[in-house]
């Protein structure tokens, strides 16, 4: 099953996508298609979280140049306030009922339109518009 990802590129461009987790995926890390995961909000109670996805810049130290509208965006979100290097890609995330396991799925529209909004005003700032 697949569904739509947000991807914030190092030059602050974003795009909705669809091709939950493989495509994805691969956007995230190109070199290798195997990102490192981190939760940026987590899911509890049935409801939706969000999970970022990140080259692992620990393979190739120096290749992936910095992102500094994705580093501001998961910080905007309430992830953690660490630097983002090359794409972002940032995906939905659902808790299984009865279980601590979570699976990855497509952004609902609410998060969607959030992440659209939070990178327009980072966006809107970064240009210096009020």
């Amino acid at each position: 099953m697949t569904g739509i990802y947000a991807l914030i590129c190092p030059d602050g461009r974003l795009e909705f996508r669809d091709g939950v987790p493989d495509q994805m995926l691969g956007d995230a890390d190109p070199q290798h298609g195997a990102p490192a995961a981190f939760i940026i909000h987590r899911a509890a109670w049935g409801g939706h979280g969000l999970h970022g996805h990140v080259s692992d810049v620990s393979r190739l130290a120096g290749i992936y140049p910095p992102n500094h509208v994705a580093t501001s965006l998961v910080a905007a979100l309430g992830g953690p306030e660490e630097y983002v290097f090359g794409n972002l890609a940032i995906c939905g995330s659902q808790r299984t009922p009865g279980s601590e396991e979570t699976l990855l799925c497509g952004l609902t529209e609410a998060q969607q339109d959030l992440i659209q909004d939070v990178h327009t005003a980072l966006s809107n700032e970064a240009a210096g518009s009020p």
